[in-house]
């Protein structure tokens, strides 16, 4: 038999929404928690896991540098330093017998050393060949230790480290370190080591747990257990495969790097975390049965699927008791809302409580009340409407007349204000091309202004030139006047050259009479007078030669005070042409004056001719920004007469369409006065 959701009641339907929508909600909420809390708890557990892993592995380091600390002060020891310069620098036998007390000083030293350090099986000494010369142990005393890497590695000048390895005395795992021994000029000269137990580095987590079962254990790189919280299992082979694979590649020993691994052992699943101790050539591993990660959330997750299956059973019988309670006082409402549908508006709600039924009865009383008053108003308003529209019907009819008076106007003021428009728009026009005009009269005015500084400047120049040509004409004339005073003395001194070739030529005549009466008279006395003859004879050449020269000379004087004569006259021609050009440039420096002052007149008259212009440019400008100005106005008032004059038209054709608006309501007000009338109050 099929139910119909449409027929059950209101609480039925709510608890059961309520109880789907609880189901659904709790049933989401609790996975979502569920999840959120495993998958947190799960990653916080092996995040702490890692943090853990990280820790110890910190701490192996930090126990690593505590050790090659103590064989780097060792190293320094100057003790140590000289045992080791005195064994390389002599045999072996000689060494022993020779620094005897210093070999036994230096081992009861280590012996001291190594009682105070429980923990350590040795402490030696090398020498440059890896074999060892003192040590704390007898047992170990001469032995070689050079083909071992790490020994190979601190001899080459560099600290190093063994991997874990037994003891041949004890039997125990072991790890060796070693510092190298340097000499002044940093050469290798030695080595000083010692021995730790692996206990050393795992001691300390003999009593570390992680949740219930998980625990530490280290493997080294040949897969003994080197340390483990069950001590029955160290120096045991390690019997986990993937492990074991891990520790079979040497590449997992170069790095310090965290990585997390499962295995099964048996029926159980183990998560661990490894981080490789590159030094010791091992593995740290922290290790703990997933079934412990998980325990928490899986209890977690069963308590809250057991808290949401009661809260449901005991909810849900209670939300309907509840509800149908609460909902009682509805069916009262649900009956008078049936009268008042039949037009009974008599009705009234009992209100016996406060709660929303109450305020939502009460609400109903109020909306009763109100709907009679409504009706009580509708009624009168309905009559006040029919009265209403009858006068409303009156002056409509005016409207439409006064509306169409006022369209008419308002076209006619719209063309008035056009050609308005249309006369500003031309006076702008004429008055820029005035603008234009003006600005193009200006511009030359501008020019010619230019042009007249131009010439002003030009007849300035001209003038001071004309002013200076004059000094110079002056000048030229004082120099000229000076020429002609030494081309007069120069005469004078001509003059006298002329007497004095006058009386040279004097003296060569006489000396030419002189030179024949030698010759005569050295004819006279023979071969006596050969000389003096020869001596005549040049007197008399010497004679000729000096008239000939002289009269070059009078030549020459007579040509000079012929071209002086002509210089004389062609200077006093000169002083007569400056003195006429000193006039002429007298009467240009007037006429240039003159012209100056025209110009200067010129200047002014055109600057002022130029400021003119450009107050009625200004003016010209204020008048057509007052015609745009004026011409804007027209615009925005011609653009809202066209507005009023649409808006107008608009409102005559809607005030047209109100007769039948008015008809409509009229009819629908009588309308609604029958359909009131239904009502009893």
């Amino acid at each position: 038999m099929s139910i119909n959701f449409k027929n059950i009641s209101i609480p039925f339907k709510i608890i059961s929404i309520v109880a789907a929508i609880l189901v659904i909600f709790m049933a989401m909420e609790n996975v979502i928690i569920y999840k959120v809390t495993y998958n947190k708890m799960v990653t916080t557990n092996k995040q702490n896991m890692k943090l853990v892993s990280n820790e110890v592995y910190e701490n192996f380091k930090n126990l690593i540098k505590i050790q090659i600390s103590d064989i780097e002060k060792n190293a320094l020891n100057d003790e140590i330093i000289g045992i080791v310069k005195d064994r390389n620098s002599t045999s072996r036998d000689e060494f022993k017998t020779t620094y005897k007390a210093e070999i036994e000083k230096t081992t009861n030293r280590l012996r001291t050393y190594v009682q105070n350090n429980k923990n350590d099986e040795h402490v030696f000494v090398t020498d440059k060949d890896g074999v060892i010369i003192v040590d704390s142990e007898n047992e170990f005393l001469n032995s070689d230790l050079s083909q071992n890497d790490y020994t190979k590695k601190a001899l080459s000048g560099s600290t190093s480290v063994s991997s874990v390895y037994i003891s041949t005395v004890n039997f125990k795992p072991i790890v060796t370190f070693l510092q190298p021994i340097k000499d002044e000029n940093n050469n290798v000269i030695g080595l000083t080591g010692k021995s730790v137990y692996t206990d050393y580095f795992s001691q300390r987590f003999d009593n570390f747990k992680f949740l219930e079962d998980g625990f530490l254990f280290v493997v080294d790189s040949s897969q003994n257990i080197i340390y483990h919280p069950d001590k029955h299992l160290i120096n045991k082979k390690l019997d986990i495969p993937e492990l074991i694979s891990i520790t079979k590649d040497n590449k997992n020993f170069e790095k310090s790097d965290m990585k997390e691994l499962s295995y099964k052992k048996g029926k159980d699943t183990f998560s661990a975390f490894y981080i490789s101790v590159p030094e010791l050539k091992s593995l740290v591993v922290l290790t703990v049965n997933e079934n412990n990660i998980k325990s928490a959330s899986n209890l977690l997750g069963n308590l809250i699927l057991l808290m949401t299956f009661i809260m449901l059973i005991v909810m849900v019988p209670l939300s309907y008791i509840f509800i149908r309670k609460i909902l009682k006082p509805m069916n009262v409402l649900v009956e008078n809302t049936v009268e008042i549908s039949k037009g009974n508006l008599a009705v009234v709600n009992e209100i016996k409580s406060n709660d929303e039924i109450g305020k939502l009865s009460m609400s109903f009383n109020t909306m009763t009340e109100n709907i009679k008053s409504l009706v009580y108003d509708v009624k009168k308003v309905t009559e006040g409407l029919l009265d209403i529209s009858r006068v409303t019907g009156t002056a409509q009819q005016n409207i439409v007349s006064g509306m169409e008076i006022i369209t008419e106007n308002t076209q006619l003021v719209s063309t008035d204000t056009d050609k308005l428009n249309n006369v500003i728009n031309l006076s702008v026009s004429s008055f820029e091309a005035i603008t234009k005009k003006v600005k193009n009269i200006k511009e030359q005015s501008t020019d010619m202004y230019l042009k007249a500084e131009n010439i002003k400047n030009i007849n300035n120049t001209n003038l001071s030139t004309v002013t200076s040509l004059k000094d110079i004409n002056k000048e030229s004339t004082d120099k000229l006047n000076g020429v002609n005073t030494s081309f007069k003395e120069l005469y004078t001194d001509i003059m006298g050259i002329k007497d004095i070739v006058e009386v040279v030529n004097s003296i060569s005549k006489r000396t030419h009479i002189l030179s024949l009466n030698a010759s005569i008279e050295a004819g006279r006395a023979g071969q006596y007078g050969a000389g003096f003859s020869v001596v005549a004879k040049e007197i008399r050449n010497l004679s000729e030669g000096i008239v000939e020269q002289m009269s070059k000379i009078q030549d020459i004087v007579g040509s000079v005070n012929n071209n002086m004569s002509k210089t004389e006259n062609s200077i006093d021609e000169v002083n007569r042409a400056f003195d006429e050009q000193y006039g002429v440039i007298n009467d240009t420096i007037g006429n240039y004056q003159k012209a100056l002052n025209s110009t200067e007149d010129i200047v002014s008259s055109i600057e002022n001719i130029d400021l003119s212009i450009e107050t009625l440019n200004n003016e010209n400008s204020s008048v057509i920004n007052t015609f745009k100005e004026v011409n804007t106005i027209c615009f925005k008032f011609t653009n809202s007469v066209n507005q009023i004059s649409s808006v107008i038209e608009n409102q005559y054709i809607e005030t047209k369409n109100m007769d039948s608006l008015i008809q409509q309501l009229e009819n629908s007000t009588n309308e609604l006065r029958e359909k009131m009338n239904k009502f009893s109050l």
